[in-house]
């Protein structure tokens, strides 16, 4: 594998937050898409089924990096909420 491929990253609860995460990788230079796991006419029924949203995919290659710059920027968040 030469690290092109692109691989599940992080499960996201909602889109708000896929959204949110995907702005944070972009200016870091990571590129990434979000992929929703939800069916549009049956609104939230993947999501109360899988426990998630859907997910945040990176390229193999950026796939520690990218782990490294979420958990960092979530605990940041929860920092700040907390205070």
């Amino acid at each position: 594998m030469n690290g092109d491929q692109l691989i599940s990253i992080w499960k996201i609860e909602d889109e708000a937050l896929g959204l949110l995460l995907m702005k944070v990788l972009e200016d870091e230079g990571i590129p990434c898409e979000l992929r929703s796991d939800q069916i549009p006419w049956m609104d939230g029924i993947m999501k109360a089924t899988r426990g998630y949203w859907g997910e945040l995919m990176a390229l193999e290659r950026d796939a520690v990096k990218t782990r490294e710059i979420i958990k960092s920027y979530l605990k940041e968040k929860d920092t700040e909420s907390k205070a």
